[in-house]
């Protein structure tokens, strides 16, 4: 996509490995040969190669970074959602804001490369309309959101203060395969394949932020790989002008018998139109390119039970 050359991944660490995203990372990794270590909470399972680490234990953090300098790290281990450890706040804040920096110190001491932070669009909040860009104020709506702007204060301070080559990559609502989290277009998918109706909380008009698996692990390398990036902070997301009446539109493409309602009258008065990806594209050379109705249709395919043969 570039005619500017690519900073190589070199050795790599992957915090987060067994979450939905790290997942799909790890098998990227895999797939290109690339030399990695992976490292979550609890480790892997029998045969499954995944380092153990408590992002509430800075000791462990710290003993990722042992031995030769990694030349790049991808963090994804954090808290993925806001509807994750949702009564407990303050662990919200430690694994993805005070886990962040942890990391990011441990990442200095020991000399290495570039360190990719996964952020989420949920900084923006939902009071404001239009098309946010990366520099468009923040706006949390709780603790999660905050936790991820803190991560991101922490990415400013030791890029700038410290001159670690470090950056966050603002994610856009991830799914696909694999996606074990709630979330309306799950519910929403699963209603289809099933034969069930389904009525969305909310107006076709509404604005959606839909990112796919593919697309976000391609975002997260694209930044990792990016030769010179001038900026720190990047969104990451799907192609914008998305509406749940896209959504909805493209469900009943795969399944016209989808029995589908809004149980809204009227637009929502909140939330932004949707998210800028210009400097990703011009400084990452980043743009998401697998369409709403691919990447349904893959992630449908994934939840329809599978097919049964007979002998007779």
């Amino acid at each position: 996509m570039s005619d500017q050359p690519s900073r190589p991944l070199g050795r790599v660490l992957l915090t987060g490995a067994r979450g939905f995203l790290g997942t799909a990372v790890r098998e990227r990794l895999q797939s290109e040969g690339v030399d990695f270590v992976a490292a979550d909470i609890g480790g892997g399972a029998a045969g499954d190669a995944v380092v153990p680490c408590d992002l509430m234990r800075p000791e462990e953090i710290a003993a990722l970074f042992v031995g030769a300098p990694f030349d790049t790290v991808l963090h994804c281990g954090a808290v993925s959602g806001p509807m994750v450890l949702a009564d407990r706040p303050a662990d919200i804040w430690r694994i993805n804001a005070q886990a962040t920096a942890e990391l990011l110190e441990a990442a200095r001491q020991s000399g290495a490369g570039r360190v990719v932070v996964c952020s989420s669009v949920e900084i923006y909040g939902a009071r404001r309309r239009g098309v946010l860009n990366e520099d468009s104020p923040p706006d949390p709506p709780g603790v999660y959101g905050a936790s991820k702007l803190g991560a991101e204060a922490a990415v400013l301070g030791y890029a700038h203060g410290q001159g670690l080559d470090t950056l966050a990559i603002r994610l856009g609502w991830i799914y696909g395969p694999g996606r074990t989290t709630p979330t309306m277009l799950d519910a929403l998918l699963r209603a289809a394949v099933e034969g069930q109706a389904f009525e969305i909380t909310g107006h076709p008009a509404d604005s959606t932020h839909y990112l796919y698996l593919d697309d976000a692990v391609s975002g997260l390398l694209a930044a990792a790989c990016a030769a010179a990036p001038t900026s720190r902070i990047f969104n990451i997301v799907g192609p914008e002008g998305q509406t749940l009446g896209d959504v909805v539109d493209a469900v009943r493409r795969l399944r016209p018998e989808s029995r589908i309602a809004f149980a809204n009258a009227e637009r929502s008065a909140e939330g932004p139109d949707g998210y800028a990806s210009r400097r990703a594209a011009e400084e990452l050379r980043f743009r998401a390119s697998v369409s709403l109705d691919d990447g349904l249709a893959r992630t449908m395919r994934a939840l329809a039970p599978p097919a049964t043969t007979s002998d007779g």
